[in-house]
């Protein structure tokens, strides 16, 4: 099926939305280490910025809206606006389509690796707008604009260029009055249209915004009142109705950026003009911005895509699935790349930031490695840590320093680099110690702090934030949380092995013994497993609840763990199957919460189908994913990944058609919603992308990096007959071929490596070079060899 707004490139690299009237935003994230922009397909968006290490996310241009779903109305506070218009007939329009909405004869959006490029032609008049954030730090936003007369007629146009600067601190800081300490001006020395704000007291000193250009500005308006008009839109702008700005400043009002250019333009005759925007701390330093990049545009924008090839070159595949190689060749790695680097719009929670270390480990293992010190200053003494920081959230989700293990351990056995563990941390409230000994405090914590059913508290919440009243009076436990607790435990003993301490990987092993029997005598309820038990002890997730009776948590991590008996797995996934799968994928939760229950809290007061209450949860479908690659079933696994992933456009009552099908989103709102039931929620901003990688990496491909060699044990449909990974590790680069002539989904029966027989299914690490690894699919006698890497 073709997608009914866009298309691919031949090498997967870009997205061409071709009708800008898409179901929901299609959006695009650019960034570096100071900046991140939101572009829509229409150009509009948000630019946000963060100087330094300080607790400060800033609000440079847009909306402010951190949900990209448009509760707020688009005309409010739109930013990137390009108009031109034709001073013969008094007509005009947008260059990016909105807000003026005028009939085009060609309109596309390309969305790329680190660029958008917007491309309309309407009246002739042909313009083509690109926008990026060039590497490094400085908060800017590159934009290329060119215009070419398309016709045979001379054209006397002016180009009006709109953004509306905010200067909000998005998590706190909002000076008294606000707009009483905003101004704007225009410089003539550096052609820039300035906007300041100086309250007495200031997170920083980057409250500079400026629009500049390297053709000098016509006229400009500092203030959206004189841009726009009293009672004037910016769908009819009074300076661009009228043909020309009013060169006014803005003092305590909604300040702009808005310049205007006139061109003449023979025919076939075509103009380019470059503009930055960005942030400063003074005025006097735009002239060095200026001089950095104008007339080096080119220069930085190769510079970045050097920048994606490496990072795309951290593995490639080529499997039988089209959809599949382009998302994990690019999309999937940009995605998680964000993640590592802004986190939740620069926000980081505790196990959001953390599991996107865990995600580009194999990408770039030097980010994993400071996500991990960096954490772990946030973290009690007790082993407890804080919900999240920039800003500080202390609320006592109990399982915030859990995640710490799940990427430590992937990072060592991507670099085997053991200095990290020894190297000494502080506490958040005061002491320090070792890194290892921070995680063996979070395995303790929880061991020591568990209820009457021998699972570990809950406390104020998990990894399902709006459990809120599970355990607000300290008894109420979590399963899921138990699991989790559990496969950690696993994991954390195989690190021991490889650190030689047997004493200590004997008593991990135990303990996830006394988990193991603790979940399965206590959490299941006939069919599945209980999500958590309240304070008073009563089960949430069971058959006897009246409203979310089944949670899927609880389901996925009993299979990830290997807590579920093989009987029981095979009932529990037909549970979810009956109960939870829909053509998009699988609920979070049956039945969706309609009624406060104080005993659940937050969850259950939430509009139907929307966030906890009845979505269709990222993170819960490639945990199942996992688990039901676990329990070796390959060919459920991967109709379940093509059930979330927008993009497979097959299928029954298939919806994807109404998201971007180049990303993932935290959740798709459920069937349940009232008005957005199957799009996205949340796109691009989800920790579940760092498991989607590995998961389909490591586990479904099977290519998973081990302390002393690469692993090989792919776990696939039967009718993949072959494909292929190139993979970066350790120094050296490995060509893989995974041969499945007779059909089936696991194992391996022979392992060459540059030729040479290799015994067991382990390749051995090469410090550099290039090798061939050829890998034959068949079954083994004793399959413990394949599934003791799992």
């Amino acid at each position: 099926m073709k997608h009914p707004y866009g298309y691919f490139n031949e090498s997967g690299t870009e997205f061409h939305v071709t009708n800008p009237e898409t179901p929901r935003a299609f959006d695009n994230f650019l960034w570096n280490r100071s900046l991140f922009s939101n572009v829509q397909q229409t150009g509009v968006g948000y630019c946000d910025y963060q100087i330094g290490d300080r607790e400060a996310v800033q609000l440079l241009t847009g909306n402010g809206r951190v949900c990209d779903f448009d509760i707020f109305g688009r005309d409010s506070l739109m930013s990137r606006l390009l108009y031109i218009r034709d001073n013969e007939t008094a007509e005009y329009w947008n260059v990016n389509w909105e807000p003026v909405r005028a009939p085009y004869d060609h309109y596309e959006c390309i969305h790329g690796m680190g660029y958008t490029r917007i491309e309309t032609s309407v009246k002739k008049i042909g313009a083509s707008y690109r926008i990026f954030v060039p590497a490094g730090q400085d908060p800017v936003e590159l934009w290329s604009l060119t215009v070419r007369n398309e016709g045979e007629t001379a054209r006397n146009l002016s180009i009006f260029i709109y953004n509306q600067f905010q200067f909000r601190y998005k998590w706190g800081f909002d000076s008294y009055g606000d707009m009483l300490f905003r101004s704007s001006e225009y410089r003539r020395e550096d052609n820039a249209v300035v906007a300041s704000k100086h309250p007495h007291v200031r997170p920083h000193d980057y409250l500079v915004g400026f629009l500049t250009s390297d053709m000098p500005m016509t006229a400009w308006d500092g203030t959206r009142s004189a841009f726009v008009g009293t009672y004037g839109t910016l769908r009819e702008p009074k300076a661009v109705v009228e043909g020309h700005c009013s060169n006014t400043p803005g003092s305590s009002d909604a300040t702009i950026g808005a310049a205007q250019y006139d061109i003449l333009l023979e025919p076939g005759e075509e103009r380019a003009l470059s503009l930055i925007l960005g942030v400063t701390d003074h005025p006097e330093h735009i002239r060095e911005v200026r001089d950095r990049y104008l007339g080096k545009f080119e220069q930085y924008f190769h510079a970045l895509q050097n920048e994606k090839q490496t990072m795309a070159d951290a593995f490639t595949v080529q499997t039988p699935d089209a959809h599949l190689n382009r998302m994990f060749n690019y999309w999937v790695k940009e995605q998680a790349m964000f993640g590592a680097a802004w986190c939740r719009w620069g926000w980081n929670g505790y196990r959001d930031i953390v599991q996107h270390g865990f995600g580009v480990s194999s990408i770039d293992p030097n980010r994993s490695r400071e996500i991990l010190l960096e954490a772990v200053q946030y973290q009690y003494a007790s082993g407890l840590a804080l919900r999240g920081w920039n800003p500080v959230d202390t609320k006592a989700y109990s399982d915030s320093a859990l995640w710490l293990v799940f990427t430590l351990v992937h990072y060592l056995r991507e670099t085997d680099d053991q200095s990290i563990l020894w190297q000494s941390v502080p506490f958040y409230d005061g002491g320090e110690a070792t890194l290892l000994v921070h995680i063996e405090r979070a395995l303790n914590f929880l061991e020591e702090h568990k209820g009457a059913h021998g699972l570990c508290l809950i406390k104020y919440g998990d990894w399902n934030d709006s459990l809120t009243a599970v355990g607000k009076d300290g008894r109420g436990e979590s399963v899921w949380l138990t699991e989790a607790y559990g496969e950690a435990l696993q994991r954390m003993a195989g690190l021991m092995d490889h650190l030689g301490d047997d004493s200590k990987a004997a008593e991990y092993r135990s303990r996830f013994e006394n988990v193991k029997t603790a979940v399965n005598e206590s959490s299941w309820d006939g069919a599945w497993y209980v999500r958590c038990f309240d304070d008073e002890g009563a089960a949430v997730g069971s058959s006897r609840c009246r409203e979310g009776k089944i949670f899927s948590e609880s389901q996925a991590w009993a299979l990830i763990a290997g807590i579920a008996t093989p009987e029981r797995a095979q009932v529990l996934l037909d549970s979810c199957v009956e109960q939870l799968q829909t053509p998009q994928g699988f609920k979070l939760l049956a039945p969706t919460f309609t009624q406060l229950d104080d005993h659940v809290g937050r969850i259950s007061s939430m509009e139907p189908g929307i966030c906890e209450n009845g979505t269709i949860y990222s993170h819960i479908n490639i945990w199942l994913i996992l688990g039901m690659i676990r329990y070796g079933r390959p060919e459920e696994a991967y109709d379940a990944f093509c059930r979330f992933t927008a993009g497979y456009l097959e299928g029954e009552a298939n919806h994807k058609h109404l998201n971007p099908p180049y990303i993932y989103a935290n959740c798709y709102y459920g069937p349940d919603h009232k008005n957005s039931a199957w799009l996205m929620e949340f796109a691009w901003i989800t920790g579940s992308i760092s498991w989607i990688l590995n998961v389909m990496m490591n586990d479904f491909l099977g290519i998973l990096p081990d302390y002393d060699g690469l692993l090989i044990q792919p776990c696939i449909p039967r009718y993949w007959k072959e494909y292929r990974v190139v993979r970066r590790f350790r120094g050296a680069k490995y060509q893989i071929m995974v041969k499945n002539p007779d059909g089936q989904h696991e194992g391996v029966v022979s392992l060459t490596v540059d030729g040479k027989t290799v015994k067991g299914n382990k390749v051995p690490l090469f410090e550099d070079g290039f090798h061939t690894v050829i890998a034959q699919l068949g079954r083994y006698e004793d399959n413990s060899n394949v599934l003791s890497g799992r």
